[in-house]
């Protein structure tokens, strides 16, 4: 049973929406890089743009990129600093004095965690081996995403202590790991075309594809959860029962489209879509693990030191011939217009359900690139930035997103 309890805590609370190996460039861009991407690049983000030119050679070798995300629907760096740095003053011996919070602190932290709890979500993307040759393109990358939702009645226990009441604790979460093989082509279907787009006329219009062989590594979701803590008068019991889906490993298959264009003037579009469809199937170690948990009665403190609990609990397991996991189907549009040495990006998406627009630019600075962007996304504002540091033919590039403060999402 503990064996089980540590893999779903591992996969739900350690992280594993956006399912791209992003370049820091996208990155400091908003991750708004549906119109930009070239080269190893369009793989991830619009495999049409395979098939436009460019000023990179033939053949373009990507070595390796991570990308890591985390986040929170409620705190942020100025709540950090508020609540838990000190007032600011010193004692004579010049060491910081820790701040009490006051009832009012108290409610203001509680405040602003939401109803429904305090959301964390975290991923992980990583390309180890990504290369284009012309317009074929060819990658090996992985992908690791996690959510869970974290009941507001603990943070209120822990600032305001217990009460005679029955809690209840929702809890919901979800993580899962997938490796992926991708063969991209994409395919020009106009050049110098009369037709216009946006009443510009089309240079260049492409469309392509991306075929991916999915394996899933590790799966873990909360499908039940009735977690109780009664306090009484006759003393305490905590009624409980909590259902996950597990699986070691899965396989599947996804299909990405993508259509691009350069228009007069320098100006660029993509139009992405992402699994359509996105298809893992998880058959090794699948199973429903369900676990209960009952006193039968409350009970005072000073009755556990003689108590078994393991009397109180249960786990059943039902394995699983598999089941199936449907990813989201993901949406970009991106706009981007050069300039001389100068870029201005746009892009609106629906990823994750969420959706996004960033509104960015750079300059070419020769050797060093500069990227900077705002954007919304799932209800918060970011800022992002990028330095990329580009001689001839080698390409070295950082990027950060900060939204809605340094950790909140």
């Amino acid at each position: 049973m503990c064996r089980k309890i540590i893999f779903t805590i591992i996969m739900i609370l350690f992280c594993v929406p956006n399912l791209n190996a992003q370049q820091g460039i996208s990155m400091g861009l908003g991750e708004a890089y549906t119109a930009m991407a070239r080269g190893p690049e369009a793989i991830f983000w619009n495999p049409a743009n395979l098939a436009l030119s460019s000023e990179l050679p033939n053949f373009n070798l990507k070595l390796y990129s991570i990308g890591l995300n985390f986040g929170n629907n409620a705190f942020d760096l100025e709540f950090y600093d508020e609540y838990f740095t000190g007032t600011g003053q010193e004692d004579e011996e010049g060491n910081k004095i820790g701040k009490t919070l006051t009832e009012g602190d108290k409610a203001e932290i509680l405040d602003r965690i939401p109803d429904d709890g305090l959301e964390l979500v975290g991923r992980m993307d990583f390309s180890t081996f990504a290369f284009n040759y012309k317009n074929f393109g060819f990658s090996i990358e992985g992908n690791a995403f996690m959510e869970t939702s974290i009941p507001k009645y603990p943070f209120e226990i822990i600032l305001n202590g217990l009460e005679q009441k029955n809690y209840t604790f929702d809890v919901k979460g979800n993580g899962f790991g997938i490796g992926r093989i991708n063969f991209s082509y994409g395919r020009t279907i106009l050049k110098n075309s009369q037709k216009r787009i946006f009443n510009k006329r089309i240079n260049e219009l492409a469309v392509g594809w991306t075929l991916s062989y999915l394996k899933g590594v590790g799966y873990a979701k909360v499908i039940k959860s009735d977690v109780n803590l009664n306090i009484t008068n006759a003393g305490v019991n905590a009624p409980s029962e909590v259902a996950t889906k597990l699986a070691a490993f899965g396989n599947g298959f996804g299909l990405d489209f993508g259509i691009g264009a350069v228009l007069e003037n320098n100006w660029r579009i993509g139009l992405a879509f992402d699994n359509i469809p996105g298809i893992i199937n998880w058959s090794d170690d699948a199973k429903e693990s369900t676990y209960t948990f009952d006193l039968e009665r409350e009970m005072f403190l000073d009755e556990f030191d003689d108590i078994e609990f393991e009397d109180y609990e249960e786990t059943i397991d039902k394995d699983l011939d598999s089941f199936s996991q449907t990813l989201p189907l993901n949406v970009r549009f991106g706009v981007a217009k050069f300039y001389k040495r100068f870029v201005a990006n746009f892009e609106v998406a629906r990823e994750y359900e969420d959706i996004r627009f960033s509104l960015g630019g750079g300059i070419d600075l020769k050797i060093i690139d500069l990227y900077i962007s705002y954007g919304r996304i799932a209800g918060d504002h970011s800022l992002s930035g990028a330095v990329a540091f580009n001689y001839k033919h080698f390409l070295w590039d950082i990027g950060i997103i900060s939204r809605g403060g340094m950790t909140q999402s």
